[in-house]
Parts: C-alpha cells; structure tokens; sequence
C-alpha cells in the first residue's frame, strides 16, 4: 500500500472588523512569490498576523488567461504575447479590475478602495524593449471610522503591475506603509 496524499486545507479568509493595536514584534519583510496562489495565501496570513499595513510582496507570474490559452504549456508562448499586444493589455487590465484586486481585498479581510493612478508606456532608449505600467493607490480609511484609528496607524497601499515587451510575465508590487504622523 502506498501512502496517502496529503491534502492541503484551505481555510477561508476572515474580514476584519476591527483595528487592534500592531503588534510590538514583526514578521513581515520583503518577500517574492512566482504563483499567485501563494501570494493570496501570503497576504492572508499577513492578515491574520496582524501585520496587514507594512507589508513589501513582490509577484512574478504569467496571468491566468495566458496559462488557459497556452494550456499551462510554457512552449506554447507565442511572440505576440506581450505588452505591444492590444489583446494583451486589454485582457490584462480585465484581470487586474475583476481578478486581481478583488482577490487582495478579499484574501486580507480589508475593504481596499484601490483608484487607478496612472497608465503608461516606458520605451528605453534604443527602443529594443518597452514597459507598460499600471499603478493603483488606497489613501482611504479602508473601511474603518477614524475612532477605529487610536489603536493603529493609518496606512496607504500602493500596487504597481508591469508587463514588458519580451514575454507575457506580469510584475506586481504590492506595499502597504504606515503613515508616519
């Protein structure tokens, strides 16, 4: 007989209703991850720590609607998918709206309000490779009345995802910064 397969439990995220004071120890620090499961799951437990307003994650993945169309075979990766692509952007910012910052404002239990910053287009100066960028910001109270803020620091979170010329990967930066008053 062979062994069992362990199973790995996922338990639900929990929202937080209210602000307790930060912890005096932190755990947190600049981390990268390459799926973004586990970077869900990493803000999740980040969130249950505690420890949700200082926060450094970096994420390097191919996006879900590159892995269906290439049927999670990297050798299928066609040229054309990238930052030039109109498809690519389209369907990219698609995830972003409905995908990707609903999953972060569900997965750390906080009504993030996140606005759209700003879009760009960086093109280096040999005009061999180009970078287009999208940027989001949450200034708000993120869900809580100003009482809630004696116990904790207000905090911003700042979320930058990036695409490049040169393949289909996504770059995203996600931080959360106390605010020092």
């Amino acid at each position: 007989m062979g062994k069992k397969q362990q199973q790995v439990q996922h338990t639900e995220p929990q929202h937080i209703d209210h602000l307790v004071k930060a912890p005096k120890t932190r755990n947190s620090k600049e981390v990268s991850f390459d799926s973004l499961e586990s970077f869900e799951n990493y803000i999740k437990d980040e969130s249950w720590d505690n420890e949700f307003d200082n926060l450094n994650i970096h994420l390097h993945y191919l996006p879900p609607f590159i892995l269906h169309e290439i049927h999670d075979d990297e050798e299928k990766i066609k040229p054309t998918m990238n930052c030039h692509s109109k498809k690519f952007r389209r369907n990219l910012a698609h995830h972003l709206t409905k995908h990707l910052l609903p999953a972060i404002k569900e997965m750390s239990g906080i009504d993030y309000k996140f606005d759209k910053i700003g879009e760009e287009l960086e093109v280096n100066t040999l005009g061999t490779e180009s970078h287009y960028k999208w940027h989001f910001k949450d200034e708000t109270n993120h869900g809580f009345d100003e009482g809630e803020y004696q116990n904790r620091q207000h905090w911003i979170v700042t979320l930058e995802v990036e695409s490049n010329s040169t393949d289909p990967f996504v770059n995203v930066d996600f931080r959360a910064t106390p605010l020092q008053i």
